[in-house]
């Protein structure tokens, strides 16, 4: 894992798709909360907290329980809900 990665976060509040910007203390830019209906199809927030700003450009985490990479579909999802590029995916719906 290094600096520039698409990982995902998994925190006791939540799952985190985001891009590395630091390991020293991981921070990810762009950070997308992991949603997913009763119908089992999955999105992202658009915030990380209820009462946190819309679309934050950075988040810190002071602790965690894991960080992996990303699945690769989930990764292309989020770069085209960040705008990162636009993908075509059929496996990946983004919803926000």
């Amino acid at each position: 894992m290094k600096v520039g990665d698409i990982i995902t976060v998994v925190a006791l509040s939540g799952e985190y798709v985001g891009e590395v910007s630091s390991l020293d203390k991981l921070v990810i830019n762009k950070p997308r909360m992991i949603l997913q209906s009763q119908d089992g199809k999955m999105g992202f927030a658009k915030g990380v907290a209820v009462t946190g700003e819309e679309n934050p450009e950075t988040m810190m985490f002071d602790s965690y329980v894991f960080a992996t990479m990303t699945n690769e579909n989930i990764a292309n999802a989020w770069k085209e809900a960040t705008g990162k590029i636009v993908v075509q995916n059929p496996k990946v719906k983004v919803v926000s």
